[in-house]
């Protein structure tokens, strides 16, 4: 059947549109480049050991249109989570973490996964909502569990499971957990010991001091999150 140029203007209409759905699913080589220029500005003003709360302020700005770029970008999300808790807008913070892990998706292997829940967890403790610290806890204990079958001598990774552990069933099922690691004793030791001077519970004590030094002019901008859990 001979095709009209009617039916060749759809089928070329259809196809156009189509194309440009593609396109505009993923974000162009020069906008992801973009999201990683922005990023890393950011990041050297908040890693700076002279960093201000008005670096803080202006790190938030280039993180929120380094996400405008490309919103795929998972170390925007950390780094936006991380300065919003420098900021002490734990709200901001906590539903930044759940944006990057609706991004990650359920099936999707970046490890930053945990961190996202963790935080989530405890600003959810810090507002008093033990049910919902609970529940994101224990999604990021079962992320790390997956993590140590997949990289079982991963240090950072038995530490933060040690961390969750202690917070979620109490320290002498964390050390239960660390005497039956295949490590040396020092590295044994080294767990322990962090786990001893480490309770979640100070989180937004911790927090909030930092941005009230911040705020008075003091120089406290954290450029990891160490002091609560390891990337």
């Amino acid at each position: 059947m001979k095709e009209t140029p009617m039916k060749k203007i759809f089928v070329y209409v259809i196809l156009t549109l189509w194309l440009c759905a593609l396109s505009g699913c993923a974000p162009k080589k020069s906008d992801r480049e973009e999201s990683r220029r922005l990023y890393d500005e950011a990041v050297t003003l908040l890693g700076s050991e002279s960093a201000t709360l008005v670096d803080c302020l202006a790190a938030q700005e280039l993180l929120e249109q380094a996400l405008k770029a490309d919103d795929e970008n998972i170390d925007v999300y950390f780094g936006k989570v991380l300065n919003e808790l420098n900021l002490w807008r734990p709200d901001s913070a906590y539903r930044t973490a759940s944006q990057a892990i609706e991004k990650i998706g359920p099936e999707g292997k970046n490890r930053m996964k945990a961190y996202f829940y963790t935080v989530k967890g405890f600003i959810a403790y810090d507002r008093g909502d033990e049910a919902d610290a609970e529940k994101q806890l224990n999604e990021a204990l079962a992320l790390y569990d997956e993590y140590l079958l997949e990289s079982p001598t991963n240090m950072d990774y038995m530490l933060n499971k040690s961390v969750l552990l202690a917070g979620l069933k109490g320290e002498q099922q964390a050390l239960a957990f660390i005497d039956g690691l295949p490590l040396k004793a020092d590295d044994k030791e080294a767990l322990i010991e962090y786990l001893s001077d480490f309770d979640f519970r100070k989180f937004g004590e911790t927090w909030r001091a930092k941005h009230e030094t911040l705020s008075s002019g003091g120089q406290a901008v954290a450029d990891t999150i160490s002091n609560s859990i390891e990337r």
